[in-house]
């Protein structure tokens, strides 16, 4: 009898993280959903089928006591085949300006409680499992009149972990690639698509080859895949999902 796969999804209430979950829970993985508010949480999880939510773990990421709290629930589960890290904290502004603490709150999230999450699922990981992590086209290019030097560096720092666990891991059958999303229509964008930035939004669009945004589900499916074991030979990637801009150049 094959033993049931249990799925770590951290920033579970974001739309993609929403949107990953009904579609892993549709094929029968049980899931742990971490990061947010209990109220969005508890939103998520009333969607998807009965008996399908293993565990739900809020947390506000820029705090220790929850991370702290979100590590040692992680490893009170039993195992852990897949584990999903979605949360992000988006903070813009200029090197000469960009306050300390603004920064350290960024990383706090970005990095390291990516890092110390995955590390507690290592602990729980079984030769097979497979990690993924949400960076953004950010980490590799830097628009003009947006300078997000917290954002731009904690999500390249985020890459260069996926790939570490690549390359420390592989020998036990574990796998960890990383996705680069372009603009997604989600919760965290949708001011960019009022008409306060029709123009902006039209000339990001043009620099897009496939000249519109991308959608959440398009997304998780790439996550759902990687997570899967037609992926199996595919490890220590960096993969973007933005439409051909980033192959578009500056």
């Amino acid at each position: 009898m094959r033993p049931r796969e249990n799925v770590v999804v951290v920033g579970a209430t974001s739309t993609i993280g929403s949107a990953l979950t009904e579609s892993l829970a549709a094929t029968g993985k049980f899931l742990v959903l971490a990061g947010g508010r209990l109220p969005g949480l508890t939103d998520v999880a009333g969607r998807l089928p009965s008996g399908s939510v293993l565990d739900v773990i809020p947390g506000d990421f820029r705090v220790a006591d929850d991370v702290e709290s979100c590590r040692r629930r992680i490893l009170d589960q039993e195992r852990v085949d897949g584990f999903v890290f979605l949360s992000s904290e988006l903070r813009t502004g200029a090197v000469s300006s960009f306050r300390t603490g603004e920064l350290r709150e960024v990383y706090e999230v970005n990095v390291f409680a990516a890092f110390v999450l995955a590390q507690a699922s290592l602990a729980r990981s079984v030769p097979g499992s497979s990690f993924v992590f949400v960076s953004s086209i950010d980490a590799h290019r830097h628009p003009s009149g947006i300078p997000s030097v917290a954002y731009d560096g904690s999500k390249a720092a985020l890459e260069s972990l996926a790939q570490s666990i690549a390359v420390e891991c592989g020998a036990q059958g574990i796998r960890s690639n990383c996705v680069v999303p372009g603009l997604i229509r989600t919760a965290m964008t949708e001011g960019f698509f009022s008409s306060e930035f029709d123009d902006a939004r039209a000339a990001f669009l043009h620099s897009i080859p496939l000249r519109r945004p991308g959608l959440p589900e398009e997304v998780a499916a790439l996550i759902r895949f990687l997570l899967s074991t037609e992926a199996g030979y595919i490890s220590g990637a960096i993969i973007p999902i933005d439409g051909g801009f980033l192959s578009a150049g500056v």
